[in-house]
């Protein structure tokens, strides 16, 4: 079975994979290679190119054991198996976005050059509310309130107890990964212009508040 890490670029997957590692003592690996984060998720560089090699750790024959394997991932559904869902107020997120993959803001909010789509087209795809066996995890929880909401979260959707507390170490992850852990909360308020929120508006506004976010 894979448990699939779920979320836009940027939405906070990488966050999520570390809560599952320090509280949880789960490996998430990466569909996609990532050498460039090897010390902070051992073997998941080696993990992807052996599935792309080796016929016995393919993802057709992971689906098909009983035992776990979380991977991270972007791209669109292509199948029923279980997911955590990362949202995150989408004018952050489509920030964060244009700021890592150097996008003009504007393309980054309706999707242009993103190969996995846009903010919302992605949340439509999933349509993870409706979908089973997925949970919605918060990035903005996961930030703030982590201990009190997220890992009672993740407990009653994995049928796991966290082994520890999840100890925020943003500032070190900083320093050691600074094109990465660039920003996290309401970046948008100082990023993003009349103009980037009425484009913005257009094309997800209805869903952003749909989610709670003003």
């Amino acid at each position: 079975m894979i448990i699939w890490i779920a979320g836009w670029p940027h939405n906070g997957s990488t966050l999520l994979r570390q809560i599952l590692k320090d509280s949880f003592g789960i490996t998430c690996y990466s569909k996609y290679p990532e050498p460039e984060l090897e010390s902070l998720f051992p073997g998941g560089d080696a993990f992807i190119k052996k599935c792309q090699r080796d016929p016995y750790m393919s993802f057709e024959y992971l689906r098909q054991q009983k035992e776990a394997t979380f991977i991270k991932t972007h791209d669109l559904p292509e199948d029923d198996h279980p997911a955590l869902f990362v949202i995150r107020d989408g004018r952050d997120a489509v920030c964060s976005l244009s700021n890592f993959w150097w996008l003009p803001l504007d393309q980054a909010i309706t999707g242009q050059r993103c190969m996995f789509g846009s903010w919302s087209a992605y949340w439509h795809a999933w349509a993870p509310t409706e979908r089973p066996n997925t949970a919605v995890i918060r990035f903005e929880d996961m930030v703030e309130r982590p201990n009190e909401i997220v890992l009672p979260q993740l407990e009653q959707a994995l049928g796991r107890e966290p082994l520890a507390e999840y100890i925020d170490d943003f500032a070190e992850k900083q320093k050691e990964f600074p094109y990465l852990f660039k920003d996290r909360v309401g970046v948008w308020k100082k990023q993003m212009s009349e103009s980037d929120l009425t484009l913005f508006d257009k094309c997800h506004g209805d869903l952003n508040r749909r989610l709670g976010y003003e």
